[in-house]
């Protein structure tokens, strides 16, 4: 088979990404990349409970461009301020170095991010064998100084054309803990996560469109932290599927996501103790239609999000609780040339959220009324023939008089 290689694929996505194509959505803590069991999150978990407009700022924060994808080499970035005191940060920088003919690579994939446990930091160095022409092995870890902290990832890919294949990994998070840790911990049964993508792609000139299915699995797993006084038994499941497609006039996107959390607590200690649950169910589901041939490409889109949790949040906030939160938002925008590179890209946010939060030790809150965001995201064109995109965007409240926090963007396919 005749692959073309990732540096020319990235040219010519760039060069479509210029064109003005709507972006797909790519979200923090995307179930597109690898999601391994966390030990931060299931003994510490989030250190925060969430303000009314959080979802709200996390879906105008989202990634503005379709290139780099979470399948593609180079540079995407976005991070804004959701609080007087919390900055969201969604960063990754991805490379296949490959050498010997592109017969094997040298693998580089360096991500900051959260999901709803909190924040994360990887650092992937691994390599990359041709078993095949259609066939690749992959070796990767993300390494510490401390060797308890390291993960494994062992992959294979199959391609079954140009642009289609599929990608499995069985990964085994802190995979030496139990015989490298000084800390008194311990894993009871040890973690591992397995991840599944199947990847259909279109004409190497639509880059934006094609089909997306990935699977995070977790299976049951516990962990004895004697530091934090608990024992967790935990499992998860998250799953995603995208799907976008480029008509004559339209493109239409499509994803759905879903997130599955259960975990068993025993707590000791002299506030809170005993045994404790926690369960987590969350979807996703997000939609537009733009198009991009007329002058100011306009697009319309739909996003909903359910959260429901329910029990002992970890040790960071130390409390149990249950979160309700429904979030339906309608938006548009359109998009303005300013000049040969720049763009300013106006759009309105409405969304009703329907919030129900009661904490044992926290202030709970209920809301049920409008919220909105107007967003002024100024896009200039870094280098065309790369594709990067530079992006500034100021965002303001329709739902009281105030700022509604600035987002930076970056992203460069390489």
């Amino acid at each position: 088979m005749n692959r073309l290689p990732p540096h020319h694929l990235a040219r010519v996505g760039a060069i479509t990404l210029t064109l003005g194509l709507s972006p797909a959505f790519l979200w923090a803590g995307s179930p597109h990349l690898p999601q391994p069991w966390r030990q931060e999150a299931v003994v510490d978990g989030r250190d925060e409970t969430y303000n009314t407009e959080r979802f709200l700022h996390l879906l105008t924060f989202r990634h503005s461009e379709a290139l780099p994808g979470p399948t593609d080499n180079g540079i995407r970035g976005t991070g804004g301020s959701v609080s007087s005191r919390r900055l969201y940060l969604d960063f990754r920088f991805r490379q296949d170095f490959g050498f010997n003919h592109d017969h094997q690579g040298f693998l580089l994939d360096i991500q900051r991010s959260e999901d709803l446990d909190g924040t994360y930091q990887r650092q992937l160095v691994g390599f990359r064998h041709n078993l095949t022409d259609n066939t690749e092995l992959w070796l990767q870890g993300d390494v510490f100084s401390d060797k308890a902290q390291s993960d494994v990832y062992f992959s294979a890919r199959h391609y079954l054309d140009r642009d289609h294949w599929i990608h499995a990994s069985w990964i085994l998070p802190d995979a030496y803990f139990n015989s490298k840790t000084d800390s008194g911990d311990e894993f009871i049964r040890e973690p591992q996560s397995f991840f599944v993508q199947w990847h259909l792609g279109t004409e190497a000139t639509a880059p934006a469109a094609g089909t997306l299915v990935s699977i995070n699995v977790s299976p049951p797993s516990e962990f004895s932290s004697r530091t934090e006084n608990l024992v967790v038994e935990s499992k998860s499941l998250n799953a995603a599927v995208r799907h976008s497609r480029a008509t004559e006039n339209w493109l239409w996107q499509v994803e759905i996501s879903g997130e599955l959390t259960r975990r068993h607590y025993q707590l000791g200690g002299e506030t809170l103790a005993g045994r404790a649950d926690f369960e987590r169910d969350h979807v996703k589901f997000a939609a537009s239609v733009s198009d991009s041939h007329r002058r100011f490409q306009p697009r319309l889109g739909l996003y909903y999000l359910s959260l429901e949790e329910d029990g002992f949040f970890g040790r960071a906030l130390n409390d149990v609780g249950t979160v309700s939160r429904r979030e339906p938002t309608l938006y548009t925008d359109l998009t303005l040339p300013l000049s040969a590179r720049t763009t300013l890209s106006p759009g309105v946010y409405l969304s009703k959220p329907d919030i129900d939060e009661h904490y044992l030790r926290n202030r709970g809150r209920q809301e049920n009324g409008f919220i909105g965001k107007l967003t002024l995201p100024f896009k200039t064109v870094l280098s065309a023939q790369d594709g990067a995109v530079l992006t500034l965007n100021p965002t303001f409240y329709l739902h009281k008089f105030g700022f509604g926090g600035g987002n930076l963007q970056l992203h460069w396919p390489m």
